[in-house]
């Protein structure tokens, strides 16, 4: 079986959805009897060799309309089985043409399924656009592919019914970053270096955005006691300085705030193995679909959370889930958890579920059979 993964971002660029694809493809890529190649964004100097056998394409450049007919020539040149489109990805800089791309790939007669990793039909603003772009997604689709279990809830009503009759599958994330390999000394010197002279370590991981709710981190964590890490990019400087704002207004002194900017796999597994506690406390609620829960929990690090349907303490998965934004609850958790720590968790026979899981979805749609053996 030929299967072409289609993503807007790939390692090295800073995407989570180009994190997920390079996990599958190689995940997918050392099962017997599969072909995996990887179609993205034009990057100079990208080596685009592979420690795995997952055939690197970055044929594109902007992912605009112009840009089409190469883009289908590329794929029919390399005559898959099945393509594989990962939606929304931050590269994809124009969302007509990935949208409308599964369309015109079934007119050529290649067909495809879709992961959508966030809910469709969001913005008021942009309704009516949004609504053709989910139409023309719908069409090209043979089957779609959730990371949420409740995906179908999060989308407009009419949204729902439309893709009904299309084949679908929940396969639930893992962490994308490797197990931190430090000794025991690497560990307490890079815990002192974040900690400087204060007690805890706090850390946030992830891109930084106002609905992750990073501001909260200042009233949950404790100013007397704490060094807080917010470790991600910054997508808006403005947002930058609104963090910057809040934390002195609550006290947050410039020794005990770092920002981190993006880190690498094995920087941001590091920084997590370190912590007393991860502290995500999305505004709208997080799940098994999100990496930054995994990639914490993966190094057995106390993950502080929220969900809409909290659950409070869950010591074996050394998880605290909360109600979004009840920060009494979370800081109560904090303080009376903080430091615990649980056998930190391989993610790749993870992994190996999961491309077993989308190789069993595959085959409704393509005749060879191939082993499943990982």
């Amino acid at each position: 079986m030929r299967v072409l993964l289609v993503t807007g971002c790939y390692p090295p660029d800073q995407c989570g959805v180009g994190d997920y694809a390079e996990k599958l493809a190689s995940a997918l890529s050392v099962v017997e009897d599969v072909k995996v190649g990887v179609l993205t964004t034009l990057v100079h100097g990208r080596n685009n060799k592979s420690a795995s056998s997952v055939e690197l394409i970055d044929a594109v450049h902007q992912w605009t309309f112009y840009e089409l007919p190469k883009l289908i020539l590329t794929i029919r040149r390399w005559k898959p089985d099945l393509v594989h489109i990962q939606y929304p990805s931050q590269g994809y800089t124009h969302p007509g043409l990935i949208s409308l791309l599964p369309f015109v790939c079934r007119l050529f007669g290649i067909k495809v399924v879709q992961t959508w990793h966030e809910p469709h039909g969001q913005s008021k603003k942009h309704r009516v656009k949004s609504l053709l772009y989910f139409s023309a997604l719908k069409l090209g689709a043979k089957g779609l592919i959730f990371v949420r279990p409740n995906y179908i809830s999060l989308l407009p009503a009419p949204y729902g019914q439309m893709i009904k009759h299309i084949p679908q599958v929940i396969i639930p994330n893992a962490s994308p970053l490797p197990a931190s390999e430090l000794d025991e000394t690497l560990r307490m010197l890079l815990r002192k270096e974040h900690l400087g002279t204060y007690q805890r370590l706090i850390v946030f991981f992830g891109f930084v955005y106002p609905s992750k709710g990073v501001d909260l981190l200042f009233d949950i964590a404790t100013s007397s006691r704490d060094s807080l890490v917010i470790a991600g990019a910054v997508k808006d400087d403005s947002y930058m300085q609104h963090l910057v704002n809040a934390a002195q207004a609550k006290g947050w002194r410039d020794d005990q705030l770092h920002f981190t900017g993006f880190l690498s796999p094995q920087d941001a597994a590091d920084l997590l193995s370190v912590a007393d506690a991860v502290v995500l406390p999305f505004l709208d609620g997080g799940g098994e679909w999100n990496t930054s829960i995994h990639s914490a929990l993966a190094q057995g690090t106390l993950v502080i959370t929220t969900s809409l349907s909290p659950h409070g303490d869950e010591p074996t998965l050394n998880l605290y889930t909360a109600a979004p934004m009840d920060i009494v609850d979370m800081r109560g958790a904090l303080d009376r958890l903080a430091g615990r720590r649980t056998p930190p968790i391989s993610s790749e026979s993870q992994w190996v579920d999961i491309a077993n899981a989308h190789l069993a979805f595959y085959q409704q749609f393509v005749n060879p059979v191939v082993s499943n053996q990982a």
